[in-house]
């Protein structure tokens, strides 16, 4: 008679496989024309924002709207210098914006992982 306890010894969980890495391309996807148009478009929004936001404050045209269609109160304000280069500063803003969207489009799409 032998003294073999009749239970199965435990055993170690068998380690994960590995999983198989999946194929990466060396040269990124192409975008297509479509995905050029949009940034394009908004980006040539911007520019031309941009331009007007600079240059409208310190036109003569500016102060006779001004005066025409704002009340009295408020127009020693519309035409001070500090409103009109503040103006003037959101259309920097708008350059920077075009300039940013234009620098993505020149950029290659990044991979995703």
């Amino acid at each position: 008679m032998s003294d073999q306890d009749p239970r199965p010894l435990p055993t170690a969980p068998a380690p994960p496989s590995p999983t198989p890495e999946p194929a990466v391309s060396e040269t990124p996807p192409r975008r297509r024309w479509y995905q050029y148009l949009g940034p394009a478009i908004f980006a040539l929004f911007c520019i031309e924002l941009g331009v007007l936001l600079v240059l409208a404050p310190w036109i003569d045209l500016y102060e006779r709207n001004v005066y025409q269609f704002i009340p009295l109160d408020w127009q020693r304000f519309f035409l001070s210098h500090h409103f009109r280069g503040g103006l003037s500063a959101l259309g920097f803003l708008n350059f920077i914006i075009a300039l940013n969207e234009l620098i993505d489009l020149v950029r290659p799409p990044a991979r995703k992982p």
